[in-house]
């Protein structure tokens, strides 16, 4: 009977741990995904699977200090899974304007966000893992199944289409990247 009762402690603690970060990963989250998939929907739904992925595979993290790495990588499979699932390709036009988003954590309206929408989805992911999330090279790799050696030069490559489009936009971005 004790264990038990410590056993609903247990899942009740790592429930409420759960929720706390989802809540403070949350724009996170939907940032990804939004990098990733464009769609609206898209990224409701990827959003809505990783949360119900990550809370049925709970047992499958070893610390809550791993917890933003894992919930990241579980959302990128997704956005991907739903990519390879709809096979369609989306216009420019029909691309909402990321630079109209308001993020609670950061001001998107300096123009940097909407030169960063511009670049491909392989650049564009680890721009925003890197640079909006923090997150370390190593992380990306695992969050997006790449090589560090790959996320580095993306990201390389990434810094120099940024360079370009500030130079053709005629902004002072320099010192951002």
């Amino acid at each position: 009977m004790v264990k038990s009762g410590v056993l609903k402690l247990f899942k009740q603690s790592n429930d409420d741990l759960f929720v706390r970060y989802i809540k403070e990963y949350k724009n996170d989250l939907y940032r990804l995904a939004k990098s990733i998939l464009r769609n609206e929907a898209d990224v409701e739904e990827a959003v809505s699977e990783t949360i119900v992925k990550a809370y049925s595979n709970i047992e499958k993290l070893r610390s809550f200090n791993k917890f933003k790495p894992w919930i990241m990588q579980i959302l990128a499979n997704e956005c991907y899974r739903i990519c390879k699932s709809r096979s369609r390709i989306t216009c420019q036009e029909d691309v909402q304007d990321y630079s109209e988003v308001i993020y609670d954590t950061y001001d998107y309206n300096d123009g940097m966000w909407s030169l960063v929408n511009c670049l491909d989805e392989e650049f564009k992911a680890v721009v925003v893992l890197f640079y909006y999330e923090d997150m370390s090279i190593r992380n990306i790799s695992k969050i997006l199944d790449i090589p560090p050696g790959t996320v580095k030069s993306r990201l390389s490559r990434a810094r120099e289409k940024l360079k370009m489009l500030i130079e053709r936009e005629g902004g002072n971005f320099y010192g951002q990247f």
